[in-house]
């Protein structure tokens, strides 16, 4: 068969059968943006094969294919490139593949400016994930190309480097958390394409002593994007331990700092093709620019307000990136002693920490540590880290967290004290 290239426009689409609209009809139970672009979005494609049968689409929040051949019968290329190069090799795909009739396909992934980092997983509704190592029947030596054996019917099967949490899942899930009536939801601004950047306030005082969490800068990071979830959850869990700590400290949540790279299925930067974790010198982006606000309020708010800074992410491996002289940061030896208390509680686990990671580079913890003195970590989970893992471990690290800086605060607040005790009394 002659090799083709089928351009996916909407004119083929609408000039196709009724069998062909079937399979192209959207799931309903799928949340779609309402405010994403696929015309402007070159990772966003409709591709139908020469006899009409099957249909390959990424058009949907969180889709990356960046076009697609058809080389046989039933073979199809598929080429995946970052939204900028160079970039982390954090090579995202995601999309969406239906046919007439049951067969087999057979999928090439061709990676341009990455290589096969994720292994995949699928769905049959975009929600609920199931590992699918098994599609896999070879891989390039260097991890350029990919090839997948995957049956499909006339019911949607979703293929993804991970599972898709969509803007639309995020906000069903903030939604949730702000039903307590200790947590409200605002927004702090606005991304490049208008999309809100939402925060969470976490409080039972509305203490001025503050925790500020985040994720999401890198839309692929989804196993840090899970742990951000769990670990709120255990803060605003109806626990003895949570509601002692919100009636001395406000939580502030960031879910999503980066909500056009996760609508346009970006690897690793925002809509202007900015890496906002490398953009905490200059701030030319309007993401960074509010989290950079946000934070500088809480100095105006007084020195000594904010106690910890986190920044969920995911690599490789679970790892603890700080600087190296974050123990000399307020509260003072406050890291070290969270991640002693977690190797305690989990001995089965081994508390990676690295305390010299991107430490003169323009990110968010960088920043943070140098610009508010305040104890600043980067909280990666791993690729592969199981969910119920990332669970247990994001509840057990915001428990000690919780129970370290109650303590921390109370004797702040002693030292404080006995310090104005000692001053001298004005003269009479």
């Amino acid at each position: 068969m002659r090799t083709r290239k089928i351009q996916p426009t909407r004119t083929l689409l609408l000039s196709s059968a009724m069998a062909l609209l079937s399979v192209l009809a959207v799931n309903a139970t799928y949340g779609f943006d309402p405010n994403y672009d696929s015309d402007g979005d070159q990772s966003a494609i409709r591709f139908v094969s020469e006899d009409r049968s099957v249909c390959i689409r990424s058009d949907f929040p969180g889709g990356r294919v960046n076009r697609c051949v058809q080389i046989g019968p039933n073979e199809f290329d598929l080429l995946i490139r970052p939204e900028q190069q160079p970039i982390n090799d954090s090579a995202w795909y995601a999309f969406q593949v239906r046919a007439t009739r049951p067969c087999e396909l057979t999928i090439r992934l061709r990676y341009d400016g990455g290589t096969h980092r994720y292994a995949p997983l699928i769905s049959r509704d975009g929600e609920t994930w199931f590992p699918a190592d098994r599609l896999v029947t070879a891989v390039h030596p260097f991890g350029k190309q990919a090839v997948l054996q995957v049956r499909v019917d006339s019911e949607p099967l979703w293929v993804s480097a991970r599972q898709l949490l969509t803007n639309h899942t995020v906000d069903e899930w903030i939604e949730k958390i702000a039903k307590r009536d200790y947590v409200d939801d605002d927004v702090i601004g606005f991304s490049v394409e208008n999309r809100p950047i939402r925060r969470l306030t976490i409080s039972e005082s509305r203490s001025p002593a503050t925790i500020f969490l985040m994720a999401r800068q890198h839309p692929t990071e989804i196993t840090g994007m899970i742990g951000l979830m769990r670990f709120v959850e255990a803060i605003s869990a109806q626990t003895d331990r949570a509601s002692k700590f919100r009636k001395q400290f406000t939580t502030i949540v960031v879910p999503t700092a980066n909500p056009d790279g996760v609508a346009r299925g970006h690897w690793r930067c925002n809509a202007s093709g900015v890496d906002l974790n490398r953009d905490w010198k200059h701030f030319t982006q309007p993401e960074t620019q509010a989290l950079r606000r946000e934070l500088l309020s809480y100095r105006t708010a007084g020195r000594r307000s904010l106690y910890l800074f986190l920044d969920f992410h995911s690599t490789y491996e679970d790892v603890f990136y700080t600087a190296e002289d974050v123990d000399q940061a307020f509260p003072p030896n406050f890291t070290s002693a969270w991640l002693g208390a977690l190797q305690r509680r989990f001995a089965w686990y081994n508390v990676n920490h690295d305390a010299s990671h991107n430490s003169n580079r323009t990110t968010s913890k960088a920043w943070v540590r140098d610009t508010l003195d305040v104890a600043a970590v980067t909280y990666e989970f791993g690729d592969t880290t199981k969910p119920n893992e990332i669970a247990e471990l994001a509840n057990g690290s915001a428990d000690e967290m919780m129970r370290l800086l109650v303590q921390r605060r109370t004797d702040h607040l002693q030292q404080q004290q006995q310090l104005v005790s000692t001053q001298p009394a004005p003269a009479q």
